[in-house]
């Protein structure tokens, strides 16, 4: 990959996204269906806006690197990668899985994704020390795809649920509190068009 070839060192390997994300589609191939969840959603822009809000406010307050590339710059490639990951990624926790667990509750669908997601990074991480151990890692899991699962059942897209997923990687607060605002509002009112046209036919 080109990231080896500038002698970058990043905190995932493109390998566990992109064979993830081949064994969903091979998963989409076989178990044919009516599936809700899909890359944009039900609200293409506002899904872009979400992803694009996530792009535009780490850029603005940019990130640090000893690669001596503008720190405004670095900001945008670096999580335009990991926002590609999180696609591979994403379209298996929160789209294929998330759309077969058909009518459940959105808490249910959390834990269960929540669950599988926390110990499938046992494949990916040498320990859990930082998180105090795999048990508080799956908790974390687990609450943090609770709330993707909510997330992708107003929005119905697996682009929503990357970007809350770029938050968990990335550490600048204060981008962290501003996007989740922000994102929290816009999915809040995600169906607000909707509501405002049966109120003027009404």
């Amino acid at each position: 990959m080109w990231v080896s070839a500038i002698g970058l060192e990043v905190s995932f390997n493109w390998n566990h996204g992109l064979g993830l994300f081949l064994a969903t589609i091979i998963c989409y191939l076989v178990f044919k269906g009516k599936y809700k969840v899909s890359f944009l959603g039900n609200k293409p822009l506002k899904s872009m806006l979400v992803a694009g809000s996530y792009l535009l406010y780490y850029s603005l307050f940019g990130l640090s690197n000893k690669l001596g590339i503008n720190e405004h710059l670095w900001a945008f490639i670096f999580c335009a990668s990991m926002l590609t990951y999180n696609i591979f990624e994403e379209t298996a926790w929160r789209g294929f899985l998330h759309d077969k667990l058909g009518d459940s509750p959105a808490w249910l669908k959390g834990i269960v994704t929540g669950i599988l997601w926390g110990f499938w990074h046992v494949l990916i991480f040498k320990n859990f020390n930082q998180f105090g151990g795999l048990h508080y890692f799956v908790l974390l899991t687990i609450i943090v795809s609770i709330i993707m699962a909510y997330a992708v059942k107003r929005t119905n897209a697996i682009l929503v649920a990357a970007s809350i997923h770029g938050l968990l990687i990335l550490r600048n607060n204060y981008v962290t509190v501003i996007c989740m605002v922000f994102w929290t509002i816009l999915i809040i009112t995600w169906e607000r068009d909707k509501l405002l046209n049966r109120k003027k036919t009404s």
